[in-house]
């Protein structure tokens, strides 16, 4: 789980834990304080209950007194306890409104101080009339026993009364202590909380900053890759203007990076010929680098700070926005400079092997023409004076001598294969192979044979080098298979790994494939002189050819069982 959903967890729990907490708090608060006003409540209904006693007794008192004293003085307190007992008993009705048994037993208890006020009433108003009669009222222990009986329903009454104040001042306390216990609960919960969402911010932290370090390391790494590469690496802006650039480049030109960023333009970089080659098709060549987004292997000529000159080759692929817009370009830069000596020493060395081969073919080629042109004067003039082996001696040496010429046509011609520039276009591959049969064919008289061409795919490659590549290879076929009495060739192609394949194959003498290898190496035969004809240059020279066009050869055969060759070359381009 992420940081930040670990973290608003948190905050949300704890923030949810503060709402129940003060949910709780404000009806805990009710709770406790309607717990209290019911305390109050049975407070004031003990008080009132035991007020309601003593009026009764200082009524109690009053009557007694007029009665034993005959004082009026004593009524006035009666009087006042009585009116005060209706009103406390009302008052306590009242107040036990909210329990039915309690309420029932003031009830009782009202009805029972009613009679002895009543009696009381009595009471004095027999004394008004004579002592005796009150006398004798009051020796009947009416009075006591009716007080008797509101002594008993009010202890009663309290009882259970106090048995309610007891459930409910305990209620109260364990509301209190509940209140306490979770409070205390929830700020350990809180604790832990916040405990916990300090170390997951810390934790996080470090990681940060752990991360922001092994973030800045690879930043210099990259930098330092970037600046002491191997290779110069720039950009430019949509200016061509450049906006960076790496130490490489920098070491190789002799500026530094405030020098050229935002105040050279990338033709700044160029030697006059390049600058002046550059700035011709700008216009037409950027579009196409903006359109495909890369360029590669430009040639050009960089001139230093010092004004020396140094061969590079650019590429460079555009960065776009958001809209297609072209923001900068990021390019690299290869220097040349070893690669264009040996070019050029490749070159030397070429044009030395050239006169070299000259050389080599026209001071072979004199002896042999001497050695031909002396065995004919022989053969012309000393034909009848010389037998049978003379004859055939003279016959080996002119064969052997031809051959060597042969021999030195095909080393000639696989010399200047390496060495000739191709130049590529589309190739008509059915049409080049018919016109190469036909010339090939028109030499063989008497011959049968059967030609099967297939549907040849066009393809891309040098028209003079891909057509000796079909003379070689029928050239081979038709020799090869002479001996039979009808000879059978098949061409056609195919595609294979990107590119087009054509074969060719006979029914002749085939070969072993365990000598596959030797193939299409120079002078290398797998048949005999005295069997067929050949130097051994003819495949090894549609090798070269092919290998120079980013080909491969192949070859598939059978003793006397005929052999198939195969070579792939590009697509149309």
């Amino acid at each position: 789980m992420r940081f930040e959903l670990k973290l608003a967890i948190g905050f949300m729990l704890t923030l949810g834990i503060f709402l129940a907490l003060g949910v709780y708090t404000y009806l805990s608060s009710r709770e406790q304080i309607e717990s209290s006003q019911w305390v109050t409540n049975t407070n004031e209904v003990l008080y009132s209950s035991q007020r309601l006693l003593t009026i009764v007794l200082e009524a109690e008192t009053g009557s007694r007194g007029f009665v034993l004293t005959g004082d009026s003085n004593f009524l006035e307190p009666y009087n006042h306890a009585t009116d005060s007992l209706r009103k406390r008993a009302d008052d306590l009705l009242k107040l036990t409104t909210d329990n039915v048994e309690q309420h029932e037993k003031i009830k009782i208890l009202v009805a029972a101080i009613e009679r002895k006020i009543e009696h009381g009433g009595k009471l004095i108003l027999a004394r008004e009339n004579s002592l005796s009669s009150a006398t004798e009222m009051a020796t009947s222990l009416k009075g006591k026993k009716l007080m008797d009986e509101i002594r008993l329903l009010i202890d009663n009454f309290q009882a259970t009364e106090k048995q309610i104040l007891l459930a409910r001042t305990l209620r109260a306390e364990q509301q209190i202590q509940d209140f306490n216990n979770l409070l205390l609960s929830t700020f350990i919960l809180l604790i832990v909380l916040l405990g916990l969402m300090y170390g997951m911010i810390f934790i996080n932290l470090k990681a940060r900053k752990n991360a922001e370090l092994e973030l800045k390391n690879a930043a210099d790494e990259i930098q330092d890759l970037y600046d002491n590469a191997p290779c110069g690496y720039f950009s430019v802006n949509s200016s061509i203007t450049v906006s960076n650039s790496n130490q490489t480049l920098l070491g190789w030109l002799g500026y530094s990076l405030e020098e050229i960023v935002g105040k050279f333009k990338y033709e700044d970089f160029l030697s006059p010929e390049s600058k002046a080659m550059f700035l011709k098709s700008f216009e037409e060549d950027f579009a196409r680098y903006k359109e495909s987004g890369s360029v590669h292997d430009l040639e050009f000529d960089f001139k230093r700070k010092d004004g020396s000159l140094f061969p590079v080759i650019v590429s460079s692929v555009a960065v776009f926005g958001e809209n297609g817009e072209f923001i900068k370009s990021r390019s690299t830069v290869m220097n040349n400079t070893e690669r264009k000596k040996v070019e050029n020493k490749i070159k030397l060395l070429n044009h030395e092997l050239e006169a070299f081969t000259y050389s080599v073919s026209h001071d072979l080629r004199a002896p042999l023409r001497s050695v031909v042109g002396y065995t004919n004067i022989i053969k012309e003039d000393y034909s009848t004076i010389l037998d049978k082996e003379g004859h055939r001696v003279i016959n080996v040496i002119m064969n052997n001598a031809l051959r060597m010429g042969q021999l030195i046509d095909d080393l000639l011609d696989f010399s200047r294969m390496g060495r000739k520039e191709l130049s590529k276009s589309n190739l008509n591959m059915i049409e080049i192979v018919q016109n190469v049969w036909r010339e090939l064919v028109s030499q063989e008289n008497g011959r049968k044979l059967e030609l099967n061409i297939a549907p040849l795919k066009m393809s891309t490659g040098d028209v003079s080098m891909i057509r000796q590549v079909w003379i070689n290879l029928i050239s081979n076929a038709l020799k090869y298979s002479q001996k039979n009495p009808i000879t059978k060739i098949e061409i056609g192609s195919f595609e294979e790994n990107d590119q087009t394949c054509y074969y060719i194959s006979d029914n002749g003498a085939g070969f072993d494939m365990q000598y596959v290898d030797k193939l299409f190496g120079v002078f290398q035969r797998l048949h005999k002189m005295s069997e067929f004809e050949g130097t051994g240059v003819g495949l090894a020279l549609v090798k070269r050819i092919i290998q120079r066009h980013e080909g491969t050869v192949r070859a598939e055969g059978k003793l006397n069982e005929g052999a198939k060759f195969y070579f792939t070359l590009p697509h149309i381009s």
